[in-house]
């Protein structure tokens, strides 16, 4: 089939090598004049590597990045919070701490080593049907085409899921995060966070050869205040809110060396329409406090790719990917939905009854083991 894909991200790149590995002739087009490595670290979790793996990338991956054992949640009174081995699932279960353009680089190479071809500089606005066909229109108004079917793969702010007709409901939050990478030796084996009630955050996560990814939450609507107090100003409280980031934060001395970025919660109707198929970002993107976007996107592209395989019929193959992902999507949306109030929100009285609750949540087997194989990506639904 002659397949196009909207996006050169995580999702694009991974689904663009499964489906030209099976012989396809796929087109991934990236609106950027080139595709380059850029953004955070991320935790790609044990259901992020099996695929990782079955793309022949996880090995290159795990030699430059960091082994997770687990995390921890402070207070900033130094007061623990939660406390999660992922040990006490296995000797072998761990989590990878990456840098998302590492793992980027690793995808775009299994892409285009299995017969894809990437497209730069087109940004795709909408699609339209011809026929037995599917055409994209840039935003130069540039026909390109036809195409089989279309996978859209165009991150948390699609265009084409806009330009769908797809029913969709949309919560923008109200939070967002500044984040960066560098230097930090104090923490090599675990995601460190640090929380004051629902308003302050702070995030160090390794990510391999000696580096983290720092994350400093805050109210979008209070970043041009934070920039007018100054730089280092802000410096000296994130230093004493977490000593450890002191090593990173030194490196840098300014709010452009930092990204903002804000983000959102969608939930579609269906993830597919007549030859277009939405995957990760693009289909369900949700708050990154599960930290599970990029595992979920992975997994699409897997999961697609199997069911395109089994069916060879398009339609076919979207109403069992629906069929076998709907249950584990909706049930990270929803959790995550339901998290991100009690550690970003304007609702104070949640901190409270989190301080109080949390802590005691891993104490329990049961609950422990849920927590932990929700932290792994491998639980499919509220009773999976």
């Amino acid at each position: 089939m002659k397949i196009a894909i909207a996006g050169c991200g995580i999702a694009g790149t991974a689904t663009g090598a499964f489906l030209a590995r099976d012989g396809h002739d796929v087109t991934v087009f990236e609106q950027a004049e080139q595709c380059q490595p850029i953004g955070a670290g991320i935790m790609l979790q044990p259901s992020g590597q099996a695929i990782a793996d079955e793309l022949g990338v996880l090995d290159s991956i795990q030699q430059r990045s960091a082994r997770l054992d687990g995390l921890d949640a402070f207070l900033t009174s130094g007061r623990p919070l939660i406390r999660l081995r992922y040990e006490a699932l296995g000797p072998n279960t761990f989590a990878l701490g990456v840098h998302r353009g590492r793992l980027f680089t690793e995808l775009l190479q299994a892409c285009e080593n299995s017969g894809a071809r990437v497209v730069t500089s087109t940004a795709i606005a909408r699609h339209h049907i011809d026929s037995d066909a599917v055409h994209l229109v840039d935003e130069d108004g540039q026909t390109l085409g036809p195409f089989d079917f279309v996978i859209a793969a165009d991150g948390a702010r699609s265009k084409l899921r806009a330009a769908s007709g797809i029913r969709h409901h949309q919560v923008l939050y109200q939070y967002a995060a500044l984040w960066t990478t560098g230097p930090c030796t104090g923490i090599p084996d675990r995601l460190c966070q640090v929380i004051d009630g629902t308003q302050q955050l702070l995030g160090l996560l390794p990510i391999g050869e000696g580096q983290c990814s720092f994350f400093w939450g805050l109210r979008s609507t209070d970043y041009a205040s934070l920039i007018d107090r100054g730089f280092d100003s802000w410096k000296t409280v994130a230093t004493q809110v977490c000593p450890q980031s002191a090593e990173l934060l030194q490196t840098i001395d300014s709010f452009d060396q930092l990204t903002f970025s804000g983000y959102r919660h969608v939930r579609m109707k269906s993830w597919h329409t007549d030859r277009v198929l939405f995957v990760g970002d693009a289909a369900h993107p949700s708050s990154p406090h599960l930290g599970q976007g990029v595992n979920l996107a992975l997994e699409d592209a897997s999961c697609f790719a199997t069911a395109l395989r089994q069916c060879n019929n398009f339609d076919q193959a979207c109403k069992l990917f629906h069929k076998r992902r709907a249950a584990k999507i909706r049930y990270y949306q929803q959790l995550t939905r339901l998290l991100t109030p009690f550690f970003q929100s304007d609702i104070p009285l949640l901190a409270l009854g989190r301080n109080i609750a949390l802590p005691w949540f891993p104490r329990i087997p049961y609950v422990r083991t849920r927590m932990l194989q929700t932290l792994c990506g491998i639980t499919s639904g509220w009773l999976g």
